[in-house]
């Protein structure tokens, strides 16, 4: 009986050794019988895309950067000569020669969604081997306009994933406006804002008055998702407003591959 345990350990043990450095993924199980090893390593999953707009000018984007290392992939076939890594968000796939540029891989996403990433590796006989890691990004918008009045001002921006993934599970948005006041002090802005999707639906609005040198701040969700572009305007009645909007699209914390850094 003690033989048979102490056998049943040792093989949990070997197993599990065998799994270091994997991912969780289903293509990473024993279903794949081919020659290579794959062993990939990387410290995130999800990210956020920073983009800026100030006065109608688009600033620098900030994209999410990944690297993904295959340093620890070996063949029984063949030395391993190239790493592949295919985004999934409709660009081709990057392929690198371990020999010239070695064996970690990185890519910068700039859209956002639930990106189905696969990274690989082929050896010199040949042989492909590749696992699929799901790659969540998020989008975050800032926004600044100054005098705004009656005729109003509006934000477009996309809900549209860049791939055939789901939509995002929210938005959120915070919106803030200040009256600077009028040549003339004792003025008001009747200042409102609306929220509408791709079918011109309004989603949400806000009305507020604000006084001279005073700050409106505006706050709203929602998860009713449509694919397409969206509109958040802002227009004032009366004194004009500085605007700043904060915009967020999110997708469901958790819907990526858990992270795998290098032990």
């Amino acid at each position: 009986m003690g033989k048979r345990v102490s056998s049943l350990l040792l093989v949990f043990i070997l197993c599990t050794m065998s799994l270091a450095g994997c991912t969780d993924d289903e293509n990473m199980s024993t279903e794949y019988e081919g020659p290579i090893s794959l062993v990939v390593y990387y410290d995130l999953t999800a990210g956020q895309i920073e983009e800026s707009w100030n006065q109608g000018n688009q600033q620098p984007t900030t994209g999410v950067s990944i690297s993904f290392d295959l340093a620890g992939t070996t063949s029984t076939a063949g030395a391993i000569v190239t790493v592949t890594l295919n985004p999934g968000d409709g660009t081709t796939t990057i392929e690198q020669n371990v020999g010239e540029d070695g064996a970690e891989i990185a890519y910068e996403w700039q859209t956002h969604g639930l990106f189905m990433a696969a990274a690989g590796a082929i050896d010199s006989e040949g042989n492909t081997h590749n696992v699929t890691i799901k790659i969540r990004v998020d989008r975050h918008i800032t926004y600044a306009i100054d005098q705004v009045g009656d005729a109003g001002d509006t934000m477009t921006f996309s809900m549209s994933p860049d791939n055939d993934g789901p939509l995002p599970n929210r938005i959120s948005i915070t919106s803030e406006a200040q009256n600077q006041g009028a040549i003339f002090p004792g003025g008001t802005a009747d200042v409102t804002w609306e929220l509408k999707d791709s079918d011109d639906m309004t989603i949400s609005s806000n009305d507020a008055t604000i006084a001279d040198g005073s700050t409106e701040e505006w706050t709203t969700m929602s998860q009713s998702m449509k694919e397409g572009d969206w509109t958040l305007s802002i227009k004032s009645d009366g004194d004009t407003v500085n605007a700043d909007h904060d915009v967020s699209i999110l997708y469901l914390e958790g819907s990526e591959s858990p992270a795998n850094p290098r032990p």
